[in-house]
Parts: C-alpha cells; structure tokens; sequence
C-alpha cells in the first residue's frame, strides 16, 4: 500500500489552523510524516463529526501527534531517522481502543454456540455447567506462560483489524491466584511492542465460586483488591440475575477505591438488574452492555458521567434486545464500542465489525459509531491522550485499504486496514 523510506533532509515548524494542527519545540524533527493522505479522520470534535480534513498530512515526534491537517499547511523538521508513510490517498483514521474484552483464556466452548442455535438460552447452559464455569475449569489451572501465549494470537488478530489499545479483564479464576495469573499474563502482552497496548481489569465477581459464596466474597475484599491493585487500574462485576447481586457488586467497588481502583460495571445484560443505577451511584468510569437499562437509568449515566459501552455482538450472539445507542446518545452519554472477545458469547477480535454492528443493530450513525470505537473506548479507560488525531495526542494511526473512512462499517466482515501505527512506530505492514 504504502512506501517506508527514510529522508535526510532539513524543514521547518508546524503551523496551521487551530484544532488540526499543533507546534513543538524548534529543531525537534519529526520521526513520521505521513503524506498523501486522501482524509484524515481526526474527531476533532470541532468539526463535523468524524472530523474529517480532505488532502490531509500527519507528523509525529516519539509518540505524539505534532501535526494533522492540511497537506497545505504541513511545514515540520525531518532529519536522518524520519520515517516517511506515503498513504497513496488512503484514509486514515485513529487506532481502536476495545475498551472490554476478556482475552486471556483456555479451553473453547463452541459447542454451546450449536446449542445456542438448537435454542438453549445461556442460562439454561449455565445451568448445566456450561457457560463461564466451563472456562473457569479450563483457565483456572493455566500458567502464566500457557495464558499469555493462548491471548498472544488473539491480540496479534487485533492489531491486524486496527486495535492500537485493548482493556484485558480477568474472570475466569475464581481464587485468588487464578485471578492473579490472569492479570500477569495480560500485563506480559502488554509488554510486547508489537502488540496492542493492554489495560487491565480485575474481575472477581464473575461467575459464581463453586465453594460458600460468602466466604469467597470476603477474602476479594480482604486480600484479593490489595493483591490486585499492583495490576489493574479498574475492579469490575457482573451485576446480573443468576450472578451477583447489586448490593454484593456496591460493595466491591467502595471498598475498591481505597486500593485505587476505578469501578467498571457489567450492567443490565440480561435483565434490568440495577447494574446501571449502581454505575451511576458509584461514579463507575464505565457501565457496559447496558441491553435491558431504562431510559431513567440512561439518564443517571449521562448526570454522573459514565461512559456506556455497547457490546453488540454480543446482544447478536445471545439474542437479546439491540443495544441502546441512539438512546444513550440521547440522554447524553458518551458512547463507546468494543468486541467483548470472549469464548461463551463473542468470540470477535474484530473492532471494524463492531463499528458494522453499531450502526445495523445499536442506531448510530457512521460518523457516530466510528467515534464510539476510538475516542469513546479510550473514554470508557480513562485515556485523554488517545482516540483522535490532534496534537498532543498519542499517534495511533490506520492507514486504510480505502480511500473512504465509511468503509469501515460499510464493507461488513472485512479488514479495512492496510497499515497500523501506534505510539508512533509503524507497526504493520
């Protein structure tokens, strides 16, 4: 698609036109230019939505962004090292952050998925020990090294498709070491730089423990959030009829802050549990699913803050209601998309899909869902510094295989991606 070369010449500073372009200190080169870029999707949120600049250019300095606009307007310095990206008139558009995803596990269970079809509803598999219990037994023993290289392939099959940032959650321990190990072997994908940088997530309250529920609940609080602060930013729960119940998540998350940790809710999935009121309670930096919430509910998101992340292929794939994007929008919520890559429900590693998703089933528009998959999941993560191509920002970058950013969504299953930047290094091709 497009040339790598280095050039060795000398240049100027950036300027331009406020929003799509920024400054840096004189004599400081840019180490990525990027040029011919047919549009350049910034989201800057100045802008019709996504931000789109027609015959555009981006540069880089390290990770960050230090110029992207006008082709016109680009005047940056590049010495010996700058690498030049000749996007041959290809969109571009920011890396997706998949802000929920469960991607460390062993074992399969595709044979739900046949039963799904014959249809048995998830709780009935549940019921006969399928469901997240049958991925407990298969995780719950795996080393570090055995977790770590399962999710490898998985995050590598994200970069491909675009991820440049991706929230891991633990889950399938169900002890306390179990849960430990699947955190450490998120963090070692998150080590590797060619892959997606990882958030962590620590989810003890998943499924349910086989032992006294009571006890199990006690030593999280006691032992397993101090444990886990070391390697996760977020604590979260599935708040959910047949799991655990508002009062059991309400106190995981208080006591949660004390050890720094932000509250995530998996709420109102498969029934109108209360997750989505208690996300709103807590100040959660996210509530996701969010199927079954009321439009009360939705409201109370929007007054506390709390981004609502859609999962929409995982409302397909259990059949429930479509997720409710056009009714967040409209309360007022920041909306984000994510895969949920999971073995029970949805196993996708695919964001581009996701995008397909939330305009065919969660009402949103291209522009509104495109936004969603990247500065939304980086809102649903508390990241500032990514999701859009302005200055400052972080430099996660798809070069498409595209001249048109609609195609993402458009060309449904498809990888629309050529090239993938991130932290500003050139990753793929």
């Amino acid at each position: 698609m497009a040339a790598r070369r280095r050039v060795a010449t000398g240049g100027g500073i950036g300027g331009g036109s406020p929003g799509v372009t920024g400054d840096r200190p004189p004599g400081e080169a840019a180490t990525l230019v990027m040029v011919n870029v047919g549009r350049l999707v910034t989201g800057d949120p100045r802008l019709p939505a996504p931000g789109v600049v027609e015959d555009a250019a981006l540069a880089a300095s390290g990770d960050r962004i230090v110029y992207a606009g006008p082709a016109s307007g680009l005047e940056v310095a590049i010495g010996p090292e700058t690498i030049e990206v000749d996007a041959h008139g290809a969109a571009v558009i920011p890396g997706f952050v998949d802000a929920h995803t469960h991607l460390v596990w062993l074992g399969e269970r595709s044979e739900e998925y046949a039963l799904r079809a014959r249809g048995a509803s998830y709780e009935e598999i549940a019921e006969k020990g399928g469901g997240i219990r049958s991925t407990v037994a298969a995780t719950a023993a795996g080393t570090v090294l055995e977790l770590a290289t399962a999710a490898r392939a998985r995050a590598r099959r994200m970069l491909r498709l675009g991820t440049t940032t991706v929230e891991i959650k633990s889950g399938y321990g169900q002890s306390l070491e179990a849960e430990l190990r699947q955190l450490r072997a998120a963090r070692t994908l998150g080590e590797e730089v060619d892959l997606p940088e990882v958030v962590t997530t620590y989810l003890p309250l998943h499924g349910l423990p086989d032992g006294d529920r009571a006890a199990y609940l006690e030593e999280v609080l006691g032992k397993g959030l101090g444990a886990a602060a070391s390697l996760a930013g977020f604590v979260d729960c599935f708040c959910e009829t047949g799991a655990w119940d508002v009062d059991e998540c309400e106190r995981l998350l208080v006591a949660a802050r004390a050890h720094g940790l932000r509250a995530k809710v998996h709420a109102d999935q498969r029934s109108h549990s209360g997750g989505s009121a208690l996300a709103a309670r807590v100040g959660a930096i996210s509530a996701d699913h969010l199927d079954h919430a009321g439009d009360g509910d939705l409201r109370g998101l929007a007054k506390a803050g709390v981004t609502g992340v859609l999962l929409p292929g995982a409302s397909m794939v259990l059949g429930g209601p479509p997720p409710p994007g056009r009714r967040l929008l409209e309360a007022g919520v920041t909306v984000a998309l994510a895969t949920d890559c999971n073995p029970g429900t949805c196993w996708c590693e695919s964001m581009p899909l996701m995008v397909s998703l939330g305009v065919a089933t969660a009402g949103l528009t291209p522009a509104e869902a495109l936004l969603a998959a990247t500065a939304g999941g980086a809102a649903a993560l508390g990241l500032a510094d990514r999701g859009r191509l302005l200055p400052g920002l972080r430099c996660d970058a798809l070069v498409l295989a595209t001249p048109d950013w609609l195609d993402v969504g458009y060309h449904l299953g498809a990888n629309p991606v050529a090239r993938v930047i991130a932290a500003g290094r050139l990753l793929l091709p």
